[in-house]
């Protein structure tokens, strides 16, 4: 009689859960030394921090000429003139910023209903030398100068001569949505038009967080491009280790985009722009540039866009324009995405809380792949139940290959088994994860989202790492009542799976971890019925032993 083998270490011995215990001081300690040694660590920069404090509605900024500047009213703006340089201050609501002569670009542009973690209103095209939509010669570093001969709050109209070559622009500010129509006339174009003209969103990169494989970093700021065909392109600069410089052919949208927020151009004008994005490491500094370089001249000639600068809302945006919605990109399984997202704001619609829309979300997929995941369960079981007659086989004819697939498949199909019948049913769940992912992770309408008790920002990691717990917990009794097909060895390390989640998920927005603990409660409450069909594991037994 064999003896059974009592060396096989357990994972729950004390060596084993002691060296896991070492293991996960040593990795936080570490991490909490460095945090107290140097307290800008993983920290942005203010000088890197493209979310800066906003000025006061209608002051002006450093870029701006010396003097103080009268706070404006709300929708409406006034007039500053230091030396060449005109300005018009404009603040309501929703932003403020300062319009100027130089390139009718806009100034301090601030979002007034979204601020940062620091309480601070969100800025956009942050940077010392060039406005948001700033109006160039392509190729020149210096702003075309206008003068502008027509101003109302949100509405400007500006005339800048250069040579024979006349140029008429004309900015109107839409309240509803923070976008604008631009519109660019040229008239007796000469020769000097013939480089043609460019339209800038400047942007300052901020520092990445300190990122590692348990705590990855989430920030990301990218350029973003829509080709002429719908093909996106998605250039990261924040976390660029050399200085981008790229230059795409014809593009119908280009943004400069955060996680939530973006300042995008899209193009309405006959004749194609060609796009150019670059950043300098050493500057902290991104820049996108749009521009339009005609062929053939005409006395008169028009260009139009429309910008938009503000929250990655899709309803904000095909408000705007349903081509402006390209922006956020939701990836490969876009197509999944979309209907998930309109499904989560039709569930907060209802229950008023997006903590609790993003449970019901996760309940409805869940009951939508409960046909695959009982399939799969009913795979796995029948393979658990033919594993001790696979492994008799395998040893009866471990020197005939060919028979021995030939007696397995027998087996297999009299039971009902399939190996791949387990795999295939979760294989198809997958996109659905992805696009879980996109959405929640990127909707703005989680941004600085309460749910309950001490989750006050569904867009933040847990701040007390609750929700990371819990999930380890939850999977870890799931993967105890999960039929399995894997050798002792494997089953043991597949324990060390709930840890390594767990770590994953600490820096994690809390939204989706509250998306994976539901949607684990779920699986084990899914387990735990299924479980109570018991079939005899000695059926298969039986039925091939009559062979």
């Amino acid at each position: 009689m064999q003896q059974k083998n009592d060396k096989n270490p357990s994972f729950l011995e004390p060596k084993t859960l002691i060296a896991v215990a070492a293991v996960a001081i040593v990795y936080f300690g570490w991490n909490t030394y460095l945090q107290k040694k140097y307290p800008d660590y993983g920290k942005n920069t203010p000088a890197q921090s493209q979310v800066a404090t906003s000025p006061t509605p209608g002051s002006s900024s450093a870029e701006l000429a010396e003097g103080k500047v009268t706070k404006p009213v709300d929708g409406k703006s006034e007039v500053v003139t230091q030396n060449t340089e005109q300005t018009f201050q404009f603040s309501n609501d929703k932003v403020s910023f300062a319009l100027t002569s130089h390139g009718m670009g806009l100034k301090n542009y601030t979002i007034n209903n979204y601020q940062d973690k620091e309480k601070n209103n969100i800025r956009l095209g942050v940077s010392e030398n060039t406005a948001l939509f700033e109006m160039r010669w392509a190729g020149d570093d210096k702003a075309l100068n206008f003068n502008i001969t027509e101003q109302s709050p949100g509405h400007y109209l500006g005339k800048a001569q250069v040579g024979s070559t006349t140029i008429t622009r004309e900015l109107k500010f839409n309240t509803e949505n923070s976008s604008f129509t631009n519109t660019i006339t040229v008239e007796n174009p000469g020769d000097e038009f013939k480089k043609g003209f460019t339209l800038l969103i400047p942007e300052a990169v901020h520092a990445k967080g300190s990122s590692s494989f348990f705590f990855p970093s989430y920030e990301h700021q990218d350029f973003f491009v829509v080709h002429n065909g719908g093909k996106h392109e998605t250039i990261n600069f924040n976390n660029a280790k050399e200085d981008v410089n790229k230059s795409l052919s014809t593009a119908s949208v280009l943004s400069v985009s955060s996680q939530y927020f973006a300042a995008a151009i899209l193009d309405k004008s006959e004749i194609l722009p060609e796009v150019k994005v670059t950043s300098s490491v050493v500057n902290h500094s991104g820049l996108a540039e749009l521009t339009y370089k005609p062929v053939n001249l005409t006395p008169e000639m028009k260009f139009n866009e429309i910008f938009y600068a503000g929250p990655k809302s899709i309803d904000a945006l095909n408000a705007v324009d349903p081509a402006m919605a390209d922006i956020i990109d939701f990836g490969f399984f876009s197509f999944i995405a979309k209907p998930l997202l309109y499904v989560m704001k039709a569930s907060h619609a209802v229950v008023g809380n997006w903590g609790f829309a993003i449970i019901i979300l996760t309940l409805l997929v869940r009951l939508c792949v409960l046909p695959f995941n009982i399939m799969s369960f009913k795979s796995m079981k029948a393979m658990q139940k033919v594993q001790p007659i696979i492994a008799n086989l395998r040893e009866k004819y471990k020197d005939d290959p060919m028979r021995l697939n030939t007696e397995m498949m027998a087996v297999m199909k009299q039971n009902g088994a399939n190996p791949i019948g387990g795999c295939l049913p979760m294989l198809l769940q997958i996109p659905v994860f992805f696009a879980l992912y996109r959405v929640i992770g990127s909707s703005i309408e989680l941004y600085s989202s309460p749910f309950v008790l001490w989750i006050h920002d569904l867009s933040a990691h847990d701040p007390f790492y609750v929700l990371p717990v819990l999930m380890a917990v939850f999977m870890f009794v799931q993967q105890k009542i999960t039929p399995t097909t894997m050798d002792p060895t494997q089953a043991k390390i597949m324990l060390f799976l709930p840890v390594v989640f767990s770590l994953f998920m600490l820096q994690l927005p809390a939204g989706l971890t509250l998306y994976m603990v539901v949607s684990t409660l779920f699986g084990i409450i899914q387990q735990y019925i299924m479980m109570r069909d018991r079939t005899p594991a000695s059926a298969a037994v039986i039925n091939v032993a009559k062979k």
